[in-house]
């Protein structure tokens, strides 16, 4: 006889609780007394580069980071050019926005992809 499949999504397989907290997510990474600061966004961007810059050249990726800057509005000059780059890419018509078809899982309550499903690998919508 065949085995019935559960219902559950896989990180409910994973975990056990199918909820993870960014408090959680953050205590692995973040000693917990500066959790809290991370409510500023700007924190983030200030805490988590120089790391991946560590771990990276610890990982022995050849990277020349006198090239490195952040690609946010803070920094005003390399936003006001993307900002520009896309207007005029739109205007050409070489970036379009809109909606797609997509494969929704009613079992997660979210769009999944090829990798994210057990069976119907393949299947479009």
């Amino acid at each position: 006889s065949k085995k019935k499949k559960g219902n559950k999504t896989k990180l409910v397989q994973k975990s056990g609780t199918g909820i993870v907290r960014q408090w959680t997510i953050l205590a692995k990474m973040v000693p917990l007394e500066l959790i809290p600061s991370f409510i500023d966004p700007l924190v983030w961007l200030s805490y988590f580069p120089p790391r991946g810059v560590t771990h990276l050249n610890n990982f022995g990726a050849g990277v020349d980071w006198r090239r490195s800057f952040i690609t946010t509005a803070v920094n005003p000059y390399y936003d006001a050019f993307i900002r520009w780059q896309f207007e005029t890419l739109r205007k050409r018509g070489k970036v379009l926005f809109g909606k797609r078809n997509n494969v929704f899982s009613i079992v997660d309550g979210q769009v999944c992809a090829d990798h994210d499903r057990s069976e119907g690998e393949g299947v479009g919508p």
